[in-house]
């Protein structure tokens, strides 16, 4: 086998951390690529990977020779983008990680008139709000909420989601609407426990240039946004969450937003991808693609435009 071909093999394995996955990845059997890494190993006359029954880890060379053999790999695709992304449709598979809820909502019901426009391009879609390393994942690119830690990584804008407070007509008819942030605390107020944490999220909120949290009380904690939704249109009390959660409720008329002058500043939503010399037709065309969607969820004020520096 090829030096260049067992590169491959071992990247693979290492972003899948299974020889299984890797080799139905690559159209191979997971004999050819376990054989592939020890013959890669053998000729480097070390170690890469730990191997137990149920995992598979980098040992401390291999993550050495991991980061070269992604630059090689790297360096080899964008030699290739450069002949041929100027005349050529876009094929493969587009490897994507999108923020849960607007991924799941907004995104990937949108994603089929994309496949439909380039038949010859397949996706991988996850679904994460944790920021990953994208290149150690495999990933072409990730759709997130907020700044990236990671400033390595470029940054497509495509515009801003802003936490709303609403509730049910018939809640607020039968309670009253807030109007300081001090009427909360008279307020069933449903609570969404943070995933990532464990922890009730506090409600955000802008007053005086000042942004200002708030610890809510409620009788309900949820750790799934769209069940709050759910909750909230039932007449359970008043939510606190994105637009591009809400906002499809309440141009029906299920929730009224309450407490607007206290709008926090919005949070940005971007395509983040490796830094590449040569960006790859199908991210190109996922971009744009990108740019076309949200432009049409701004007409629906799902999300805002993104904000001006």
């Amino acid at each position: 086998m090829d030096q260049l071909t067992s590169l491959v093999f071992f990247a693979r394995v290492t972003q899948h951390g299974s020889f299984s996955e890797a080799a139905r990845q690559l159209g191979s059997s997971p004999a050819s690529v376990s054989r592939a890494v020890q013959q890669l190993e053998a000729r480097l006359g070390s170690r890469l990977l730990n191997r137990t029954t149920r995992s598979l880890s980098l040992t401390e060379d291999g993550k050495v020779f991991y980061e070269y053999c992604q630059q090689i790999l790297n360096q080899l695709e964008e030699a290739e983008l450069a002949l041929s992304r100027a005349r050529s449709a876009p094929t493969g598979t587009l490897r994507l990680d999108l923020s849960v809820a607007l991924g799941r909502l907004h995104i990937a019901p949108a994603l089929p008139q994309l496949a439909e426009r380039y038949p010859d391009l397949k996706f991988e879609i996850t679904f994460n709000d944790r920021y990953i390393d994208l290149i150690e994942a495999g990933l072409d690119a990730a759709v997130r909420l907020g700044s990236s830690p990671d400033s390595q990584l470029m940054m497509h804008p495509l515009g801003t989601a802003r936490l709303m407070v609403c509730a049910a007509p018939a809640y607020l008819s039968r309670y009253g609407e807030p109007q300081t942030l001090d009427d909360l605390q008279s307020h069933q107020c449903l609570n969404f426990v943070m995933p990532q944490t464990g922890r009730v999220r506090d409600w955000i909120f802008q007053q005086h240039g000042r942004r200002v949290e708030i610890p809510v009380a409620g009788r309900f904690s949820f750790n799934h946004p769209e069940a709050l939704v759910e909750t909230a249109i039932a007449g359970g009390g008043l939510i606190q969450l994105y637009n591009f959660l809400v906002q499809p409720a309440i141009a029906r008329g299920d929730l009224k937003p309450v407490l607007s002058a206290f709008a926090p500043i919005g949070s940005p939503i971007s395509i983040l991808y490796p830094q590449k010399r040569y960006v790859s037709a199908k991210l190109k065309i996922f971009i744009e693609f990108m740019d076309e969607l949200t432009a049409k969820l701004k007409q629906q004020n799902i999300i805002e435009q993104s904000a001006v520096h």
